[in-house]
């Protein structure tokens, strides 16, 4: 006998953009039961068919009407699984995952490293914690202790998604999961765009009273600053004047600019491995020094037109990177934004350290992209580390009262053991805790076209410059 639960779909919408499965257990149309309450079918509302279902020989999970709050999860004990049909493509690419979860003190046993969603090619020999394959993790220490509604995301950049399991390893009866699962979202693309990210986040928080991962550690400034600091001296850091902390200059990442031509020993006006994103290319002869400023120019590619493929390269643009590596302190520009679509960005990247790849972006600005032209977009990347290659995020953003193209304003970055904050004009508008950003990256200027998230600049807005006044960094002693 089956029963269908009588339970009320949420009314809000996820985006649908690449949504490939979408499983919810709030909507009752889409759980089918036994008589005692355990799962046979999550029907995935995408419209792509990819159910969830278990093998016949296996136990199924539960369904529990009043989980999290009033609302219905699936209830896995460490022995339960369930199996994705279909294959959502066959080969492997970005894959972005949202997921709700919680475990009670109830649940707190079990083996370590428990899975809520894992994938695996059948051509690959790697374990599901290498790409393409991937894992997702209850607890990223593998700890089994009891959490609260969380929401968490994930990004990977190289997944094969054609085996896909809930509640275990999808390569075999291993790292079962304890706990509950109330929605899942997959999509089959990455997330350029923060603020499409966000409101997939509120979206679930809204509706499962779920608290966001790594929020509580996080904050982001909202409205307008106070008061900023006066300019005293340019000894110091903007919003430390009076040099509290106990700075140190580090003239190797600091320059002013004063000289004709870019400091080679300072310098590179190329990135290596990367040469600009599509359909914009880095070009050295669009850097300049002048009148005390760093220029990255963005061009209209002169030997393009419209009518030409679009896959040629249609803008050339500009990226100088540092010679030396940084490493924990303070890191302070003066710069104004490029009057245009075309990004404005400050970022540390590139590390030397094996099997560890990072990246910090304190702005990535698009000075004249609607709705972007007040935003501060600042991101923490991890690509790699020793124990596994996925992508994941921690980004916000401030908006500001002025466009960052209309005058030069100073962004600073403080990064230490413990935590790393963003400054504008000295004031800090954002603090995030250092979990993974311990190892020494280079420090970076570019300009790219983002055409999935700034749009492609105007013709009429070509060319446009991205100025740098100076670049200051310092230690503690």
């Amino acid at each position: 006998m089956l029963i269908i639960l009588n339970l009320k779909a949420s009314e809000n919408q996820p985006s649908t953009s690449g949504l490939q499965i979408w499983l919810d257990a709030s909507d009752s149309k889409t759980l089918t039961t036994n008589t005692d309450g355990h799962l046979l079918q999550w029907r995935d509302k995408s419209g792509h068919g990819h159910d969830a279902t278990n093998d016949s020989s296996a136990p199924s999970p539960q369904v529990i009407s009043k989980a999290i709050g009033k609302s219905p999860a699936i209830r896995f004990s460490g022995h339960e699984y369930l199996r994705l049909s279909g294959v959502i493509r066959p080969q492997a690419g970005p894959l972005t995952i949202f997921i709700v979860s919680q475990r009670l003190a109830s649940q707190s046993s079990g083996q370590q490293w428990q899975r809520l969603v894992s994938s695996s090619d059948p051509a690959a020999t790697t374990d599901d914690g290498r790409a393409p394959n991937i894992c997702f993790l209850a607890q990223p220490d593998g700890n089994p202790q009891p959490y609260l509604p969380r929401i968490e995301e994930q990004e990977f950049s190289d997944a094969s998604p054609a085996i896909m399991t809930i509640g275990r390893s999808a390569q075999g009866p291993v790292n079962f999961f304890y706990g509950d699962i109330a929605e899942l979202l997959i999509y089959d693309r990455g997330f350029v765009s923060e603020d499409e990210s966000r409101a997939i986040l509120e979206y679930l928080r809204d509706k499962w009273n779920a608290h966001i991962a790594n929020e509580d550690d996080n904050w982001t400034r909202v409205g307008l600053l106070p008061s900023p600091p006066a300019r005293e001296n340019d000894a110091w850091p903007l919003s430390d004047q009076a040099n509290k902390t106990g700075w140190t200059k580090i003239e190797d990442l600091s320059d002013e600019f004063d000289e004709n031509s870019l400091d080679a020993s300072k310098w590179r006006p190329d990135y290596p491995g990367f040469k600009g994103r599509f359909p914009s290319k880095y070009s050295a002869g669009n850097i300049t020094i002048s009148d005390g400023q760093l220029n990255l120019v963005m061009r209209r590619n002169s030997s393009t037109n419209a009518t030409e493929k679009t896959n040629a390269i249609q803008y050339t643009s500009a990226v100088v990177s540092s010679t030396h590596l940084a490493f924990y302190g303070y890191y302070e520009v003066m710069a104004r934004a490029m009057n245009s679509a075309g990004s404005s960005s400050f970022w540390f990247h590139r590390s030397e350290t094996p099997h560890e790849k990072n990246e910090i972006d304190v702005f990535e600005i698009g000075g004249k992209s609607p709705g972007f032209d007040r935003k501060l977009n600042m991101n923490l990347h991890v690509w790699e580390t020793p124990t596994e290659k996925r992508h994941w995020n921690i980004g916000g953003s401030w908006i500001g009262p002025w466009r960052f193209a209309d005058a030069f304003h100073v962004f600073g970055l403080e990064w230490n053991e413990n935590e790393i904050k963003y400054y504008v004009d000295g004031m800090i508008v954002r603090r995030v805790k250092n979990t993974n950003w311990h190892v020494p990256l280079h420090m970076n200027f570019d300009s790219e076209t983002m055409p999935t998230w700034f749009g492609l600049p105007e013709d009429g807005d070509l060319p446009s410059t991205f100025s740098i006044e100076y670049v200051r960094a310092w230690r503690l002693k």
